[in-house]
C-alpha cells in the first residue's frame, strides 16, 4: 500500500471522527435543553423555539406581531417568555394582563 493513499485515508477518517464529535456535542446540548425545559419558568428565545417545536426566527415574527408575550430589560437585546404564556400561545388564548390594560389607556390617553 503506498504510503501517500494510507495517509490520505487517516486523514479523511480523522475529519469524519470529529465530524460525527460535533453532532455528538450538538445532539448532547439539545437532549440536555429539553430535559431542562419543564423545570423552567422563563425560557430564552431558543428554548421557547424548542418549547413550542417552531424556528427560532418565527419566535422573533410572532413577538414582532405581538401574538406572543415576551420580557425584555431596559437597553438589552435578549428577551424572554415565560412558560405560562407559551402555554396561552399553544392554547390560543391571549389574557390581557392588567400591565397590558394599563398601557392601552395611557396610549389612549396621550392622543
Amino acid at each position: 500500500m503506498d504510503t501517500n493513499n494510507f495517509t490520505s485515508k487517516i486523514d479523511r477518517l480523522e475529519l469524519i471522527v470529529m465530524e460525527l464529535a460535533k453532532k455528538q456535542d450538538a445532539f448532547i446540548k439539545k437532549a440536555l435543553m429539553k430535559l431542562s425545559l419543564n423545570s423552567k419558568d422563563v425560557y430564552s428565545s431558543e428554548e421557547a423555539a424548542e418549547f413550542l417545536s417552531i424556528e427560532v426566527k418565527y419566535i422573533y415574527q410572532l413577538t414582532h406581531q405581538r401574538k406572543i408575550r415576551y420580557s425584555k430589560k431596559k437597553g438589552q437585546k435578549k428577551i424572554y417568555f415565560r412558560k405560562a404564556d407559551l402555554l396561552d400561545y399553544l392554547n390560543g388564548e391571549i389574557i390581557s394582563t392588567t400591565e397590558d390594560l394599563e398601557n392601552t389607556n395611557a396610549t389612549l390617553w396621550k392622543k
